[in-house]
């Protein structure tokens, strides 16, 4: 009778302290942990997908995507131990979205989950971001990072503008600089793309087609790679 009793006061202690470390900061020597009940009221709640932006100043603003995409909230968390809620702004957005990656000047690139393409969220005003439809990436495609300054979309036929000149079942890729510019800049389109190889050393990308093989290069991750084997060489 006795264990039997000990028992159930193990596990009513047990679970009275999970109840609690579920609402409430937990410390260890080197970690803290703190649930949304411990944060701006901002930060609660669902949200379909967040975003971290580093400001010119030197700012952390966390972006939190709500309402199908209709809303962001945003907390500024430049300071963990103090983070502050800024607000709640309302996006123009047809659906919910992902972020794919920063493009640069304050600008991050979004993928509709509804599939119809893709925009440019700019965060020049980080308290007031707007949404930016770009033409050419209005169409259903996948992203692929081509190192720091550029990205890669890669279209089924039938889904581009080019579509009509495409081979049918090979894949469109455009290229795009995204480095220090305004809006993200067409390098090229190749398309009837029959096979891709990467040399991830170089950051290098070659496309073969009916014309022969076209190579995408990043500079900077040739740049490294130069000096990584200057390096090696010199040892």
């Amino acid at each position: 009778m006795n264990h039997s009793i000990s028992r159930i006061l193990v596990a009513l202690v047990f679970a009275i302290t999970v109840s609690v470390q579920a609402k409430a900061s937990v410390h260890s020597k080197s970690t803290i942990v703190e649930s949304p009940s411990d944060l701006p009221e901002l930060a609660r709640g669902r949200s379909e997908a967040m975003y971290l932006l580093h400001t010119h100043d030197a700012q952390a603003i966390l972006y939190l995507e709500r309402d199908h995409g209709k809303t962001l909230a945003i907390l500024d968390v430049t300071d963990p131990a103090n983070m502050k809620a800024i607000g709640q702004v309302s996006v123009d957005a047809p659906s919910a979205y992902d972020f794919v990656q920063y493009v640069g000047n304050l600008r991050a690139l979004i993928h509709y989950r509804n599939h119809s393409g893709f925009a440019v969220l700019n965060f020049k005003n980080y308290k007031q971001p707007l949404l930016v439809a770009e033409p050419e990436y209005l169409h259903p495609a996948t992203v692929q990072s081509e190192g720091p300054s550029g990205l890669m979309l890669v279209s089924s036929s039938g889904s581009s503008a080019n579509a009509a000149s495409t081979p049918t079942g090979t894949p469109e890729y455009e290229a795009f600089n995204i480095l220090n510019s305004a809006t993200a800049t067409p390098l090229a389109t190749i398309q009837g793309v029959i096979q891709r190889v990467d040399r991830p050393s170089t950051g290098t990308i070659f496309l073969l087609n009916d014309q022969g093989v076209t190579v995408v290069r990043c500079l900077a991750a040739e740049r490294e790679h130069q000096a990584e084997r200057a390096q090696k060489d010199s040892n």
